[in-house]
This record gives C-alpha cells, structure tokens and sequence, in this order.
C-alpha cells in the first residue's frame, strides 16, 4: 500500500530537480503476461512523457517496433550521451511472475538490461514477487531477484504518524487527546493505513465542524471485509515457516526466539533469528523487551479469530528457502548501505557543529532544526545496523552534538 505514490513523488521531486542528472520514467506493468506487453508498456510509458524525452534526443516513434530492451538501450544511450541517466520506476512488478512463466528466456534478458544497463532501477511489489526465483531455480546465472537492493517500506517514524493523525496539512487539525493518540500508536504499529483506517472509525465533529477523535473501543480493532481480505493477502505471501512463527506467536502473546525455535522444532538459532528478521521489516512482526509480538493489533485479532483455517493452509507459493537466500542477500546490502549512510551523515554532522559553533549564542532555528534531524536520522540508522548485527558505534560528532 502506497507503492505507486512513493514511485510518483520520486518522479515529481526528480523532475523538478534541475540539477539531478536522472531523468525518471514511470513504468507501469501490471496487465502485463509476455515479453511483448512489456515492450509495448514501455513504449507507451515513453510516448507519455514525449515532451521530457524528446527534448533530450530521444526519436520516441523509432521506439514502437523494438523489444522491450532494445527500447532501454536505445533511451540509455542517447540520455547518456546528454550527460543524463535514466531512472526507471517500475510499479506492480509483480506481473513479471506471469512473464517468466510465459516466457522465461526474456527474463534472463531482461535481468541483464535492468542490473547492468546505464541506468538505475526501482521496483515497488510485494512478497509476491519472491516467486521469480522460484521460477528461475534452473538458471545458470544467479536468481533474478539477487542483485537488487532489497528495501522495505517501513513504519513511519512517531512524528509522521502524529502528524498524519492530527491532520496537520490542513487548516484546521484534528483535536486528539494524547491517550488517544499513544493508542492509535500502539495498535497500529505506525503503519500508514491501518492508521488512517482506525482514525476514520473514531473521527467526530461538533455542529462547528471541528473534528476530534473519540477513544478506542475493543469493536474499532476488528478488520472488516475489505480489510480482512488484505490480511489474507498478507498471509499467502508468507512461507510455510513463517506461517508457522505468526500462528505461533499470536497464540502466546509476547514470545523470545528459543521459545519460538522450540515449539516449532528448528535446531539453528541462526535460521529463527533470520525469519524473525524478515519478518519484522515487513511488520507482521515486532519486537517488544526481549520478545517478539504481532506487528499490529487488527493482524492480532485476526490470525486468532482465523487460527484454525490459517492452520491447515500449508501450501505456499514462496518456499523457506527462497526466503532465508533473499533475507541474506538483502541483509548483506542493507547492512553495507546502512553504514555508509551513517558515515555521510555523521560527516555532515561534523560540518553542521562546526557551523553552530561559528555563531556562538546566535544559532539560527533553521540550522538547530537541520542538527536535531541529522541527529535523528544518525539514530535512527544506527538502530537498524544494530538490529542486523553490525557495528552500530558512533563516530565523534554525536558525541559532542
């Protein structure tokens, strides 16, 4: 949820950024069966934005008749040579399961086109996606998810979700009392729907129009239809493993990883660890003191209302060990993306002290707003590294900021 418009605000700040060297294009596949729908996709993507690409040289007719990565080369090369990059947006990737079903030999191509190309790649989908390795086991190459940067979409951070619940981009916010607002927090684990959809249920107005928040009530946590249908969604995208650990966890409460490997008979702490992990990034899970829970109350609710039918689903699309193989690839990237991030943001941090300190007393708002985020982001990231395992020490300007 919220994949295409994160793909779309990528796409207007590039745009309108006139020093990026990328020159973004959206790229939507989801009707998409072969090779051929690809192409034409792609083709039609172009045409849309004639106007950016024709100014940078690209004949977009001559583009019509060519397979879908002759049209990538074709638009690489010529933004390149305007000292331009092409940053493709690919939303609903998960039609790329039932083009490697149809046509298997065009996907290997396309991997190529998309991890070695002059380029850059984004692709929003959900777990579903995993099957593409499943598919592609006989490859001689290496699985066609490996390569790619693994990145969840988190929880929003406390302030956002505030922010969202209080309404703030309006003229007028929403009133909240702050027990309210600490419940919405808890149950909904920060996740942007589920937020929006429990505030919907609990939103009242005076004769003033003035809206305001009531408290939550044990019926404002049940998922109705709509929203069931999206959990179970949720759940058919998990491995036999991973059902097992959400059915597990949501019959104890608040479990610790020995337990969990106890009852459901895996021998390698490292493996329990591992699932935890993947799990908690997509939020079916989280941590609370030294235990794991259920990422969210509605999910709660719903796995034990639901635990018998949910029990005897064994079949599963996405197999253990396609899961533990992507969850070490990704974890590998994001541990190696991680720490360089906290070393530019501590480097910044560094300039951004010496700055305060050249105006003594006198340090302007906008600049101590600037420190206080660089310093939240530097938290923030050093958290994750820890909870990958890696060195989370922190470099000298945070000692002093």
């Amino acid at each position: 949820m919220g994949k295409t418009s994160l793909l779309r605000q990528l796409e207007w700040l590039i745009e309108h950024d006139p020093t990026s060297q990328y020159v973004p294009l959206f790229w939507d596949i989801q009707a998409c069966e072969t090779a051929n729908d690809l192409a034409y996709e792609l083709f039609i993507s172009v045409e849309d934005e004639t106007e950016r690409f024709a100014a940078l040289g690209i004949d977009i007719l001559s583009l019509q008749e060519m397979d879908v990565n002759r049209i990538l080369r074709t638009v690489q090369r010529t933004l390149h040579a305007q000292g331009k990059q092409l940053l493709l947006l690919i939303d609903e990737a998960e039609a790329l399961v039932n083009v490697a079903k149809n046509d298997s030999r065009e996907m290997a191509r396309l991997r190529r086109s998309l991890q070695q190309g002059e380029h850059r790649t984004i692709l929003t989908a959900t777990k579903q996606l995993m099957q593409l390795n499943e598919l592609m086991r006989d490859w001689l190459t290496s699985p066609f998810l490996f390569g790619f940067n693994l990145v969840n979409l988190w929880s929003l951070d406390v302030e956002a979700t505030q922010s969202l619940i209080h309404q703030a981009q309006n003229d007028v916010a929403v009133s909240v009392d702050p027990v309210v607002m600490e419940d919405i927090l808890v149950y909904t684990h920060r996740h942007p729907y589920l937020t929006q959809y429990l505030c919907h249920r609990l939103f009242e107005s005076d004769e003033a129009g003035t809206g305001r928040l009531r408290p939550v009530q044990a019926e404002d946590l049940h998922a109705d239809h709509l929203l069931s249908g999206f959990l179970q969604i949720d759940f058919d995208h998990l491995s036999p493993t991973e059902r097992q650990i959400l059915l597990a966890i949501a019959r104890q409460g608040v479990v610790d990883e020995a337990t969990i490997g106890a009852e459901l008979n895996i021998s390698s702490p490292a493996t329990v660890e591992r699932f935890l992990y993947g799990m908690n990034k997509l939020g079916y899970l989280r941590q609370i003191l030294d235990g794991w829970a259920i990422g969210n109350e509605f999910l709660r609710r719903w796995v034990l209302e639901n635990h018998d039918t949910l029990a005897r689903q064994l079949y599963s699309k996405v197999s253990d060990e396609n899961v533990e193989a992507l969850l070490l690839e990704g974890r590998r990237f994001e541990l190696d993306y991680l720490q360089k991030e906290v070393g530019q943001l501590q480097q910044r941090m560094e300039e951004l002290l010496a700055r305060r300190n050249a105006y003594g007393d006198q340090v302007p708002l906008a600049l101590s707003d600037t420190l206080q985020q660089t310093r939240r982001e530097i938290e923030v990231a050093l958290t994750q590294i820890q909870l990958l395992g890696g060195d989370a020490s922190i470099g000298s300007s945070e000692r002093r900021g």
